[in-house]
């Protein structure tokens, strides 16, 4: 087995808090906002690395299954766990409490194409098509592997009999009530003047302004398709398995 995945297993095991998410759906917001909110709740140094134990604060995992790979494996042998049938952590996540983060999959697609013009990985030559509908077909990236992903993690919270949340994406933009459910998993308690600091800490103009920052938040908005003509957007709304995916995440 792989050092990385080993790596990764021993860190899944030794969490008792996990969030599970598709790149691109909020991770990295929902991770500094939580950091921002237990430096204020417990008095202690901000951190974004919540995974580290620390007395008496919760530990959290933020990770994406076996895309937290990307760029640790040989690309060939990562391409082929794309093809599992189950998360390939699946039998590492069956103690922790786990909340699960979906975001809309045509949102998703519209943020990932231009995060992975960026990413510094080892032997990696991003996606080279000129266009959204042309990388939807992209076969290692595209919208089949988002489809598919988030059909895993539903697949896994549906089994899941352990303490669980799944929370969307739309929803902490729109809705504070949804940040409260999560600090509340979490905590057990929720103070509403150290979350509106936090919630400061890390609104979008401020995050983007900062060094490291900026290929994570872009615009963080929704309804990407509507930029596009009304011929590409049939194409995308009507791509197989896109509609049970949506009647699926509607039914949860």
């Amino acid at each position: 087995m792989h050092n990385r995945i080993l790596i990764l297993k021993n860190q899944y095991q030794n969490c008792p808090y996990l969030v599970l998410s598709f790149p691109r759906c909020g991770r990295t917001w929902m991770k500094l906002l939580l950091g921002q909110y237990i430096s204020k709740e417990f008095n202690v140094k901000f951190t974004k690395r919540l995974e580290k134990k620390r007395k008496g604060i919760p530990a959290i995992l933020f990770r994406h299954d076996y895309m937290s790979c990307t760029g640790h494996l040989p690309w060939k042998e990562y391409f082929q766990i794309q093809k599992n049938k189950q998360l390939i952590f699946d039998e590492d996540m069956q103690s922790q409490k786990i909340i699960y983060l979906f975001r809309d999959p045509l949102d998703i697609l519209f943020s990932f194409y231009p995060y992975l013009q960026t990413v510094p990985y080892t032997n990696f030559t991003p996606p080279t098509e000129k266009n959204i509908i042309d990388f939807a077909h992209n076969k290692e990236w595209g919208l089949d592997v988002v489809i598919n992903f988030l059909n895993l993690m539903l697949d896994h919270y549906e089994k899941n009999t352990n303490k669980k949340l799944l929370i969307k994406y739309e929803h902490l933009k729109t809705n504070d009530n949804h940040w409260q459910k999560i600090i509340e998993f979490i905590f057990e308690s929720f103070n509403s003047d150290n979350f509106n600091f936090a919630k400061q800490e890390t609104e979008f103009k401020k995050l983007q302004s900062r060094d490291g920052h900026q290929k994570h938040f872009r615009e963080g908005r929704s309804n990407y398709i509507n930029d596009l003509p009304n011929e590409q957007q049939a194409i995308l709304k009507h791509w197989p398995g896109l509609k049970e995916l949506y009647s699926r995440m509607e039914s949860i």
